[in-house]
């Protein structure tokens, strides 16, 4: 029982650990876990040129904190404290990424009668790409949004096949992606029909993940507001 418990510990302090990390990959700091700082509520990051800052899991209230006493540069710790503080309280559900490969976060977005998608993918946590634009809706009739995220996984496909890229991790909102993609669902009208003849020719393998829109899941969110501002682009004078 004690082993299990350690273990669930172990995973929860990786999530939070890979929380930090992927703030810290954003400013531009290199960063690992220390795979033997394991502890009972706590586990080591390992911030390049830098030294250690710890995280600490609360299993009663789900949450993380962090100390820096091992930050050598009192300003490198400030900095890294306000990364860590941008967000209040630190859920687990931020953690869905891996930070390990290539993945993506694809979305839609409609407004004023124009539809647009949005892409960003990454490298071990690092974006590579930010792709986004307008979907030309001469044929997808009132599925707007829903053709704003079948263009943003094309799309997404396109840009592996350019780069040679065979794998890649897709977290989407929108259960009819995969669904379409791997036939479970029937494609009715023309977009969704396009969307799963392309898909049956596609060669990636593709980890899909589900999760939650506007639950505050970060590269989703940032997707979403890209998205959003492809159609802004148009529309300004």
């Amino acid at each position: 029982m004690q082993k299990t418990r350690q273990a669930d510990n172990n995973e929860k302090l990786e999530k939070g650990a890979l929380i930090l990390i992927e703030k810290l990959l954003k400013k531009g700091y290199r960063a690992s876990i220390l795979e033997d700082s394991f502890r009972e509520y706590s586990v080591k990051v390992a911030v390049e040129g830098k030294g250690n800052a710890c995280v600490y899991y609360s299993p009663s209230k789900d949450t993380y904190k962090i100390t820096l006493k091992e930050i050598k540069d009192e300003k490198d710790a400030h900095e890294i404290s306000l990364l860590w503080e941008s967000k209040k309280k630190i859920s687990v559900k931020d953690s869905v990424y891996t930070n390990k490969g290539y993945e993506a976060d694809v979305d839609g977005s409609y407004f004023n009668e124009l539809t647009s998608w949005a892409s960003i993918i990454r490298k071990d946590g690092s974006i590579i790409s930010e792709l986004s634009g307008l979907v030309d809706t001469s044929n997808i009739k009132n599925s707007h949004q829903i053709a704003g995220e079948i263009k943003a996984v094309i799309e997404t496909v396109k840009f592996c096949h350019k780069n040679k890229i065979k794998k890649i991790r897709l977290y989407y909102d929108y259960n009819g992606l995969k669904y379409w993609a791997k036939g479970i669902w029937r494609a009715k009208i023309f977009i969704t029909q396009y969307y799963q003849n392309f898909m049956k020719d596609v060669k990636i393998e593709i980890d899909w993940v589900k999760i939650e829109s506007h639950t505050g899941v970060y590269w989703n969110e940032l997707a979403d507001k890209l998205a959003k501002k492809a159609i802004e682009k148009s529309i300004k004078p």
